[in-house]
């Protein structure tokens, strides 16, 4: 499995929790809001497209948050291919445990197939508010939750950036949801109320924004009914199956004993940066550390302080060999 690949994959467990959903919460589904999602109109905005933005946009997009991963095509060997970057098509769906089939959007400026016919208003609220330009919900595989806490300015520069991809025409079916979650969807998107500031300059608040926008919580946190226990934040136990074998996420926590709290700054940086394990062993690439591995210097430390504040949470010590 590629990195990018992975980058996808792992939140696909997250999400597939959303399907399994009760009969409580299905019988509630006769409110008219379930059927369109709350969204306001784009905004009037032209993004400018200087250096600096285009510059910070790829390196959030392939590295920080690896939206390559998932809005690119897989080669057999499960590689991407090569000059299909960025035009979606990606298929999650039933078997990865989604209750339904969605295909990643194109996201090359083709005005046919991709968002060469979008506002910039309209990428930003796709991206942020999780509604596209036909007013639909987007499935939150696509993380959007935590990308509402993205600043006016990361946002603008990830749309200066997709605004130099070359276009390539490439069309792909729509979803197709199961009931009830094709309803249930449309509660999920949030409109922004005001401008999102960037996070404060301290590292540690930076380091935080940082891990929400690399969506880390869908990994590395437990889930009940889709939504993250927060009482045992980054304290890993969710599993994936990968080519037959469980992957139990890992502890993040500063707990010494389960977690990461008797590793070295250096070892934190050398596992998310090289996947590799204080002990010598690998971290499953389920974890995209070979996308992590560009972060700059500045970004891991900052991310790295904003582990340690994290309270320590003992969890079970998995008995698998495989972590991420």
């Amino acid at each position: 499995m590629s990195m990018m690949q992975a980058s996808a994959k792992r939140k696909l467990k997250t999400f597939a929790r959303l399907g399994v959903l009760s009969a409580s919460v299905a019988a509630v589904l006769s409110g008219c809001a379930l059927f369109k999602a709350a969204q306001r109109p784009p905004e009037s905005v032209t993004v400018a497209k200087t250096p600096e933005r285009v510059a910070r946009g790829e390196y959030l997009a392939t590295t920080v948050m690896s939206c390559v991963g998932c809005h690119s095509p897989l080669s057999e060997s499960h590689g991407l291919v090569p000059g299909k970057e960025w035009s979606g098509g990606r298929l999650f769906g039933k078997a990865d445990g989604l209750p339904g089939n969605i295909y990643s959007t194109n996201l090359s400026s083709d005005p046919e197939t991709g968002l060469g016919s979008w506002t910039d208003g309209e990428i930003l609220r796709a991206m942020r508010e999780g509604v596209s330009k036909d007013g639909t919900a987007l499935f939150p595989l696509m993380p959007y939750p935590g990308y509402h806490q993205m600043s006016d300015e990361d946002a603008h520069s990830i749309v200066a950036y997709l605004r130099t991809l070359p276009a390539l025409k490439a069309s792909h079916p729509k979803r197709e949801l199961d009931f009830p979650l094709s309803l249930i969807v449309n509660t999920i998107p949030k409109p922004l109320e005001k401008p999102v500031a960037p996070p404060a300059a301290d590292p540690v608040s930076r380091g935080k924004y940082l891990a929400t926008m690399a969506s880390c919580t869908d990994c590395h946190t437990p889930m009940e009914k889709g939504q993250p226990v927060m009482e045992k934040y980054f304290s890993g136990g969710n599993k994936f199956t990968e080519h037959g074998h469980t992957v139990v996420v890992s502890n993040i926590t500063q707990d010494k004993t389960t977690g990461i709290g008797a590793w070295t700054d250096a070892q934190i940086e050398r596992a998310i940066r090289f996947g590799q394990r204080p002990d010598g062993r690998m971290l499953s690439p389920i974890m995209p550390w070979m996308a992590y591995n560009r972060m700059s210097n500045d970004d891991m430390k900052a991310l790295i302080q904003y582990l340690r504040t994290v309270p320590a949470v003992s969890s079970e010590k998995p008995k698998t060999t495989a972590h991420s």
